[in-house]
C-alpha cells in the first residue's frame, strides 16, 4: 500500500468526512474532495512526465500543496517537498522534470526559475487542471522512492513513510493530530499528511498547539523519515553506542543509533556517505542489522525512555560530513584539520587549516571548499575561515 492507495481507500469508505481544515484561511476538505483533487492533479503530471521522475513543490502551505504531494504520489513521481528557504541549492541537486504550484503563484516562481543558471522548468498549477475520474493509479514498489527530503536529500521510500506514519500514530494514541509544521518540514509531513491518511483521522494544519497538555517533547532525524521517540521509541530500535562501536551501558552516553522500517533509503546521488551513515554495525552484536548514526548524543534510562544530550547537526548536516567535504575540496588543506559548526539561525561555518609550507592563491581555499559542499551537501556556507599551517598565526 501506499499513501495515495489509503487516499483512495479513505474516500472510499468515508468520503464525505472531514479529511484535513487548514485554520489560515479557514479551508475543509473531505476525504472525497482530496481524493479528487489529486487524480485531476495526478492525470495532468501523467500527461507530461514519465513515472521515477522528480516533481519539486514550491508552494507555501496550503491545500495545494497536500494536493501537489499526493498527486505527484500517484503518478509515479518522485516528490520533492522544498522549503522556500532551499529553493535554489534543492532544485540544482535534485534536478527536477517539473515544477508545482498554485495558479496564484505561477508568475512569481516563473520569476525565480529564471534566475537559475540551469535549463528552463515546466511549471504546473495544480488547482487549475480539471477533474479527471477514473484515473488508474501507476503501480509502484514498497521500496521505490516516493519524496527527497531537504536538507540532505534523504530518500524516503514508500515503505518508509507509511512506516513512520504508524509509528507516531502509535505515539500520539487517540489524540486528534493538530500541527503548526509546514508539509514541507519532515515530521510536519508527516503529522500533517500521512498520520490522517494512514489512521483515517482528520488533522488540522497550520493549527495552534500551544496548550501545554498538547504539546510533546519529541526527538526528529530526517534520515528516519522523521519521528524517533516522544519518550520511548515506537516500533524501532534506539541503540547508544560509543566510540569503540559497541553498546554503552543504561545512562551512559553515546551516540544515537536508529534501526527501523522508517529509516530510509540513503542520501540522494551520495552512495558513499549513505554507506557510512545508513549501513553502520554494533561490534559484538549477536543480531546483525544496519543501523542509522544519527551524530547526535544521548542516552537510554533504566525505563528505555531516550534523552537528547546533544543535537549533532549543523545547518541540517552532520559536522563531519561537512569537514569530510570541506577537507577534500583541496590539496592544501591538511587533513583532519576541518571544524564544521552552527552561527546565528543554524547557518554553518567551516574553519580550517592548511598543510605546512603551502601558500595557495588567497580566496582559492574559500571558493573551492564552497564549491564542493554546495556541490555535495546542497548547502550555502555562511562563512570559511582558511588558517595557515599551525606554524602561523594568520587567516589566509
Amino acid at each position: 500500500m501506499t499513501l495515495s492507495e489509503l487516499l483512495a481507500f479513505r474516500a472510499a469508505v468515508a468520503g464525505e468526512a472531514p479529511a484535513m481544515t487548514w485554520s489560515r484561511p479557514a479551508v475543509t476538505l473531505t476525504w472525497a474532495e482530496l481524493d479528487r483533487r489529486v487524480t485531476a492533479a495526478a492525470a495532468a503530471l501523467r500527461r507530461v512526465t514519465e513515472p521515477g521522475q522528480r516533481a519539486a513543490i514550491l508552494i507555501p502551505p496550503s491545500p495545494g500543496y497536500v494536493v501537489a504531494f499526493l498527486g505527484a504520489l500517484r503518478a509515479g513521481l518522485v516528490a520533492i517537498p522544498a522549503g522556500p528557504d532551499r529553493r535554489a541549492s534543492v532544485l540544482a541537486d535534485a534536478e527536477p522534470s517539473i515544477v508545482l504550484a498554485t495558479a496564484a503563484t505561477v508568475p512569481a516562481i516563473r520569476r525565480f526559475l529564471a534566475t537559475l543558471d540551469t535549463c528552463g522548468h515546466r511549471v504546473l498549477a495544480v488547482d487549475a487542471v480539471p477533474d479527471a475520474p477514473g484515473c488508474a493509479e501507476v503501480p509502484v514498489a514498497p521500496s521505490d522512492v516516493a519524496y527527497l527530503q531537504y536538507p540532505g536529500g534523504v530518500m524516503v521510500t514508500h515503505a518508509n513513510v507509511l512506516a513512520n506514519a504508524r509509528q507516531a500514530a502509535q505515539v500520539l494514541g487517540e489524540s486528534a493530530v493538530v500541527t503548526g509544521l509546514p508539509p514541507s518540514d519532515p515530521l510536519g509531513l508527516v503529522l500533517g499528511v500521512a498520520v490522517p491518511i494512514v489512521t483515517g483521522r482528520p488533522a488540522v494544519l497550520g493549527g495552534d498547539a500551544s496548550a501545554p497538555e498538547a504539546l510533546r517533547a519529541c526527538y526528529v532525524v530526517a534520515e528516519a523519515t522523521a519521528l524517533v521517540a516522544c519518550g520511548q521509541p515506537a516500533g524501532q530500535l534506539v541503540a547508544i553506542v560509543g566510540r569503540d562501536g559497541r553498546r554503552v551501558p543504561a545512562g551512559d552516553v553515546g551516540e544515537i543509533w536508529v534501526s527501523g522500517p522508517n529509516v530510509a533509503r540513503g542520501y540522494w546521488k551520495r552512495p558513499e556517505e549513505s554507506a557510512r551513515v545508513f549501513c553502520a554495525l554494533i561490534a559484538g552484536d549477536d543480531e546483525p542489522r544496519w543501523w542509522l548514526r544519527t551524530g547526535d548524543q544521548g542516552f537510554l534510562d533504566v525505563a528505555g525512555e531516550l534523552c537528547v544530550t546533544g543535537r549533532g547537526l549543523v545547518a541540517g548536516y552532520r559536522p563531519e560530513d561537512l569537514e569530510a567535504t570541506a577537507e577534500e575540496a583541496h590539496p592544501a588543506i591538511r587533513p583532519r584539520a576541518a571544524s564544521a559548526f552552527a552561527v546565528r539561525g543554524d547557518q554553518a561555518v567551516v574553519v580550517l587549516e592548511l598543510a605546512d609550507g603551502v601558500v595557495p592563491p588567497r580566496g582559492e581555499v574559500e571558493r573551492a571548499v564552497r564549491h564542493a559542499v554546495s556541490a555535495r551537501q546542497g548547502l550555502t556556507l555562511r562563512r570559511v575561515v582558511v588558517l595557515e599551517s599551525s606554524v602561523g598565526d594568520g587567516l589566509w
